[in-house]
């Protein structure tokens, strides 16, 4: 019997995750620079507070997710996780294990145009108001998602 490669068989598995996943595999295996896996407390939380909870922005109480300043983590992953976007009911702000289904990388990523949206506004990337986020930090928040976008 003619015996297969190890590393054969290692690129067969992961060929065949890669597919069940959707193609979402190598966000699952996302780490932070330190090698980590992605924590909402320390890395996300952080941007949506500098970046998103502005008064020009979602902090101004008219723009949903109202993400206030001074909202604790929990709270801010609340407002987000799995909760139904006003601008595409059918996709959550943030879709757990889904970063391309998520409504927020959509956005941040500037994947969406007018067309897509109830009231045909929602094809400016985010944040409008405030300093575009790093390509690292929207591969992070990418990650997270991928993770599962835990409370963590």
């Amino acid at each position: 019997m003619k015996r297969v490669h190890p590393i054969a068989v290692g690129a067969f598995v992961a060929l065949v995750q890669l597919v069940a996943s959707g193609g979402e595999a190598r966000d699952a295996a996302a780490t932070t620079s330190d090698g980590g896996r992605v924590s909402f407390g320390r890395d996300i939380a952080p941007v949506l507070t500098t970046s998103c909870t502005t008064r020009s922005c979602h902090g101004g109480g008219e723009k949903p997710p109202i993400l206030r300043r001074g909202m604790d983590a929990e709270a801010l992953r609340a407002a987000l996780v799995g909760v139904a976007s006003e601008d595409r009911p059918d996709h959550a702000y943030i879709e757990p294990g889904a970063p391309d289904a998520s409504y927020l990388l959509q956005k941040l990523e500037g994947r969406l145009n007018d067309a897509e949206c109830t009231e045909h506004d929602c094809g400016d990337p985010m944040p409008l108001d405030n300093p575009s986020l790093s390509a690292d930090t929207i591969a992070k928040i990418r990650a997270w998602v991928a993770q599962g976008a835990r409370d963590n």
